[in-house]
């Protein structure tokens, strides 16, 4: 009788142990995932969120611009580009170089800018005409005025207080940065100043 007894107690000792380590079994796997949810949510949350304020800001920033091709090119014409794409870009949504373009009197990673005229020379072709990307007129002047977002170093030289070291710094501005916008951009070359703004004012033109 105590050994049936004994037995029962036993039992029901391994059931009680079995159904702890069931709940206890439960308990952990239940934290887990809610540990594994979590981690997903926080590392998709920006998805979720529908994007983080940052990258919508840099769709809303992308603007289109329109660049005209001309010269030794294979489809000149009128095309829309990006604000930021480089004149490789617009030669290439052009057709790319015709034979006999002068590859030396382009820069390939000249920045775009809107209303924009890519002039492709040809080898041997006189100076003085439209140049790839600067937009100079035959006479390289507006009304009297140089454009200071088409001006090679040698233009730009004929500014007042404009050297080569500026003339250069001019040119590198509008390569990284695009056109100018207006006379006060000008601040932002090394060694041009208020009282340098004065004398350009009437001398430049933003076209």
């Amino acid at each position: 009788m105590k050994t049936i007894f004994r037995k029962k107690q036993l039992m029901t000792a391994v059931i009680i142990v079995f159904l702890v380590l069931i709940i206890l079994f439960m308990h952990f796997r239940s934290a887990k995932e809610e540990v594994e949810v979590a981690h997903f949510y926080e590392q998709n949350q920006e998805f979720l969120n529908g994007g983080s304020e940052e990258s919508m800001k840099v769709v809303e920033e992308v603007r289109d611009i329109v660049i005209d091709v001309k010269g030794a090119i294979a489809r000149p014409g009128v095309y829309k580009l990006q604000e930021g794409d480089r004149i490789h870009q617009a030669l290439e949504k052009a057709g790319g170089l015709l034979e006999g373009a002068d590859e030396t009197k382009l820069n390939f990673a000249q920045l775009l800018h809107d209303e924009m005229v890519v002039y492709v020379p040809l080898v041997g072709e006189e100076e003085g005409s439209v140049e790839v990307g600067n937009l100079t007129t035959p006479q390289g002047e507006e009304n009297g005025k140089i454009p200071i977002n088409r001006a090679e170093a040698g233009q730009l030289q004929q500014l007042p207080g404009i050297g080569p070291a500026k003339a250069a710094a001019i040119i590198s501005y509008r390569e990284e940065h695009g056109a100018f916008k207006d006379i006060n951009d000008l601040l932002n070359i090394s060694g041009i100043g208020p009282k340098s703004i004065e004398k350009l004012e009437e001398a430049i033109s933003f076209h």
